[in-house]
């Protein structure tokens, strides 16, 4: 396991627990954000392995072009959730007036 893979896992747990702790949600929408570059920075080091997946005379070692095609399209899809997530927490927080989640559980009851 690489210091990069590390990091990456560091990275997840750092989002997920502030996905846990937080009281916010906007913060928590945050920390969903931060889950998902830990996933994307896993995945890229894992396809960094140092072999060429197209035999090139004189290339020696560059990462898998399909995992990071994949992964733009993670990213960018991750980026449009975020945002209809903040447009619902937007419609939400309009009509009970605060972004806190134990006042939104006892308005809602």
């Amino acid at each position: 396991m690489s210091l990069y893979q590390i990091l990456s896992f560091l990275v997840f747990i750092i989002g997920l627990f502030g996905v846990i702790n937080q009281k916010d949600m906007i913060l928590k929408l945050l920390n969903l954000g931060t889950i998902q570059s830990g996933v994307v920075l896993l995945f890229i080091t894992i396809s960094y392995n140092g072999h060429s997946p197209i035999i090139t005379p004189g290339i020696e070692t560059y990462s898998d072009p399909l995992i990071h095609s994949f992964l733009l399209t993670v990213i960018v899809i991750g980026f449009a959730n975020l945002s209809l997530m903040l447009v619902f927490l937007m419609i939400l927080s309009s009509k009970i007036k605060t972004y806190q989640i134990d006042e939104i559980e006892r308005k809602i009851k």
